[in-house]
């Protein structure tokens, strides 16, 4: 009996990443390198830290009045988020 391997080579480097637990900085890097994009330029240019941590995305700006603007826009920017990845990454969005 001949065995063969179904697996594609992202389904495999999907899993190797699950299993060395190495999704939520992947997603992190995603966040960070799209946050020009998700967020806009003038909110990206005042940003100073974008971290993801157990489901929460914690946003550090620079400027009191952008972060009050933000915190009206954060159910805008968990589901801008997530549908840019493509799945459910970001529960909860919180400013510092």
């Amino acid at each position: 009996m001949k065995r063969t391997n179904e697996a594609s080579l992202q389904e495999a480097m999907e899993r190797m990443v699950d299993q060395f637990g190495l999704r939520e900085k992947l997603d992190e890097q995603a966040i960070a390198s799209l946050w020009d994009e998700l967020a806009g330029g003038m909110v990206a240019k005042h940003t100073v830290a974008v971290k993801l941590r157990n489901g929460k995305l914690r946003i550090k700006v620079d400027s009191a009045p952008l972060r009050q603007e933000l915190t009206f826009m954060r159910e805008a920017l968990l589901k801008a988020v997530n549908a840019r990845l493509g799945r459910p990454v970001v529960e909860q969005v919180v400013l510092d």
